[in-house]
């Protein structure tokens, strides 16, 4: 932490504050390291991509748990074939300039062999943290599955706060604005682009986010499942909706699918496991023991209710989906309650009937996105009775109760059912969707080809195709061999004896720094540099994410672009903007100060920037690059096909090759072998396991979330047999 450019001081407070909090709540780093990994990312500040603050808390939870805790279990085969992954990783990809990882970059790591440090320490740490998780869930198994999943709850509550704060929906919410106007805002589904977070340097923000998602997912949907207290159950649900909110917003259609494919193997596993228990409890025969036709109503009930009000929203909007919400818990209260008679509760049902109908009908009349006029009210009505042969369904198929109605566990399921009928509406009514839904064949050829230019920039002799190319090999290959056009999408590199910026031109890359920036203030840009011919730069004070570039265009409206003149060989010239600042708020992306170098076939060295208030004070930190790229932040926003393989096998082939393939391959078989042989094959930790699995290497037909060590780690900490059963019964070594 000594040679990190900023916050030394209050990164080793809290470190130090940290471990002493470890003694008293051994499980906080579950806690600490998730909360990090989504909500803290000091890169866009420090210029520091290859070793950040997670890795300082990730090296102090080992070293806590290595040197303090002395208490030891024996370690499983699972935990050895790890091992053997992370061994053959550092064997294949290990290059002497990660000695440097410590001290500035100077240049784009994602082109040099850095870019395998990045990786493999995702790996490293992996393996570390999946060996603390074995040793405390070997003292505590019960109590550790309930950290695990209370802490992946904790990661969707932040994520859907990132999420918000990202598309400034908390901007809006605290604003004055009107409440139609920040309802509109919460469910804004036009957006340019997708969202990305914060969990990641440069353009890997996205693929990141996606295995965030996948890994959450199933940690909080099984979250449901466990926790019995209606509190607990409902935080449950509500972190599985905030996931949920960020899988929605960020219009990708594989991660739509794997996400679909990881709740529908959890749900049905643990289904199949509490159907199989009620069967085994009884003394009759499984016919007459489990009610199926009541089974098979109440499949028909939720199947026609949701399709019926996703039929409806589309004439009177989010009306169909709140109205339905009442009236379900009408229709559920009205069948699990003997009291009132049945006469009273048939009325009851029959009013709120009617109100549903008269809600969606009159909702369409006064819609200002539906012409009435031009809409086949026959196609209303037939939703509208779907809808209500959905409830009449649900209010036989209940049976009544002789205790009183449980208010909390309706609620929860009022709100369930409420959320994802909106969730569908949503996920395959929103123009973004639909717009990304008609390039499909065009985005298919552009994958095809991509994956096969990483194929033929790879050198595939008899050691590559066995072990690989190495970790974060791709995009050095790809970018070498010509397919990533870097001189058309601009580079850059740091001259560290000349303490220079040397931008290669091109139609991405944009330098930046974060800086604090007052309300409409005036400043002054100087550019000090040299030119062979004249090179058009683009300069902006912004309020920005990382990789969004709906709100980039939106926080950039003052850029100047100017053509710079020519120097002298070798000579320098300067050259003098006036830039102001775009408007501030408490939820405001953070400002930077943004460079770009756009039209120029000639490199641009850049020799010192500055940047001054009304005052006279500088606001740039190593304005010169004497410490190469400290403070300096780089962003892709469009060009994103280079640094990514997009497809997860072909990214085990290429950089594990074929032994680290079949290595992952039998980590994935050990780790059901365990389930079965400790007969858990369909206990709740094992239906997590599988649903993740099933997500995330759906979602890896069209991309990979292991090209990010704060993604990675915790892909391969599940991999790695965080959730495989105990099997050794050795006593702990003392």
């Amino acid at each position: 932490m000594v040679t990190f450019p900023a916050y030394q001081i209050a990164l080793t407070a809290s470190i130090v504050a940290y471990l002493f909090a470890l003694r008293i709540l051994p499980f906080l780093w579950l806690y600490v390291l998730l909360f990090i990994t989504i909500a803290v990312n000091l890169a866009p500040w420090t210029g520091r991509y290859i070793l950040d603050e997670l890795d300082f808390f990730v090296a102090a939870t080992g070293f806590y748990f290595l040197l303090i805790n002395k208490t030891r279990h024996k370690n499983t085969r699972h935990f050895y074939i790890a091992s053997g992954v992370v061994a053959l990783c550092l064997l294949t990809s290990f290059d002497s300039s990660w000695i440097n990882a410590f001290g500035p970059t100077y240049s784009n790591f994602y082109v040099s062999p850095l870019n395998g440090l990045v990786i493999f320490k995702g790996l490293l740490w992996a393996l570390l943290l999946s060996w603390i998780f074995y040793q405390q869930k070997a003292d505590e198994p019960e109590k550790a599955l309930k950290h695990l999943l209370l802490a992946a709850m904790l990661g969707g509550f932040v994520m859907f706060v990132v999420i918000m704060w990202e598309k400034q929906v908390l901007d809006t919410l605290f604003s004055s604005a009107d409440i139609y106007t920040k309802v509109n805002t919460f469910f804004n589904l036009s957006s340019a682009y997708r969202t990305t977070g914060i969990i990641s340097g440069m353009h890997t923000g996205g693929e990141s986010i996606d295995g965030m998602y996948l890994f959450l997912l199933p940690l909080t949907l099984g979250a449901c499942f466990l926790l019995n207290q209606p509190v607990y159950r409902f935080a449950a649900i509500a972190s599985v909706v905030g996931v949920m909110y960020g899988v929605l917003m960020g219009f990708t259609r594989a991660t739509y699918a794997a996400s679909f494919i990881a709740m529908a193997v959890l749900s049905g596993m643990f289904f199949i496991n509490l159907f199989k228990r009620q069967l085994n409890n009884k003394s009759t025969s499984a016919t007459a023991a489990f009610p199926w036709g009541r089974a098979v109503a109440l499949t028909v009930a939720y199947s026609l209710l949701f399709y019926s009000v996703y039929r409806l929203h589309g004439y009177s909007g989010y009306f169909a989906e709140l109205s339905a919400a009442v009236v379900y818990a009408v229709s559920v209260l009205c069948g699990v309650s003997r009291t009132p008679l049945l006469g009273l509760r048939a009325a009851a049902l029959v009013v709120a009937f009617i109100s549903f109908a008269y809600i969606n009908v009159d909702s369409l009349q006064n819609s200002q996105w539906v012409d009435a006029n031009n809409v086949a009210m026959q196609e209303v009505y037939l939703a509208i009775c779907g809808a209500l042969t959905a409830f009449v369904l649900l209010f036989l198929a209940r049976k009544p109760t002789e205790n009183k109605p449980d208010f909390v566990r309706l609620s929860i399921e009022t709100l369930v059912v409420l959320l994802l009928s909106v969730l569908i509406a949503a996920a395959f009514s929103g123009a973004r969707i639909t717009i990304r839904a008609e390039t499909t064949d065009r985005d298919l050829d552009m994958r095809l080809s991509h994956w096969q230019g990483i194929v033929d920039s790879g050198r595939w002799s008899t050691s590559d195709i066995l072990f690989g190319h190495g970790l974060g090999a791709m995009p050095t290959d790809y970018a070498l061999s010509g397919a990533g056009k870097l001189d058309k999408i601009g580079t850059f590199a740091v001259d560290k004896q000349n303490q220079s910026l040397v931008i290669i031109p091109g139609s991405d890359l944009m330098l930046s720094q974060r800086l604090s920036l007052d309300n409409d203030g005036a400043y002054l840009f100087e550019i000090t540099y040299q030119a062979e011919e004249d090179v058009r730069v683009a300069v902006a004070l912004c309020r920005r994410n990382m990789i969004i570039f709906e709100f980039w265009a939106g926080g950039c409206g003052n850029t100047v672009r100017q053509n710079l003149p020519a120097s002298p060989q070798g000579e320098s010239r300067s050259y003098l903007m006036g830039l102001t600042a775009t408007p501030d708020s408490v939820f405001s992306l953070p400002a930077a100060l943004t460079l770009k170098a756009t039209v120029g076939k000639v490199p641009l060295i850049v020799e010192s920037v500055s940047l001054v208030d009304a005052s006279g004070n500088e606001l740039l930190n190593n304005p010169s690059f004497e410490t190469g790229s400290d403070f300096w932040f780089f962003y892709y926003d469009f060009e994103h096909l280079v640094w990514h393989i997009k497809n997860i096998y072909l990214s085990f082939a290429y950089q594990f090759g074929v032994v680290g393939t079949l290595l992952i391959v039998v980590l994935i078989l050990t780790g059901f072998m365990a389930f079965y042989q400790s007969k858990q094959l369909l206990s709740l930790p094992a239906a997590i396991f599988s649903a993740f699995l099933a997500g995330q290497f759906a979602f890896g037909l069209f991309g990979d979330p292991t090209d990010s060590a704060r993604t990675s780690m915790w892909f391969y900490f599940m991999l790695f047999g965080a959730l495989t059963p105990l099997v050794t019964t050795s006593k702990p070594d003392a």
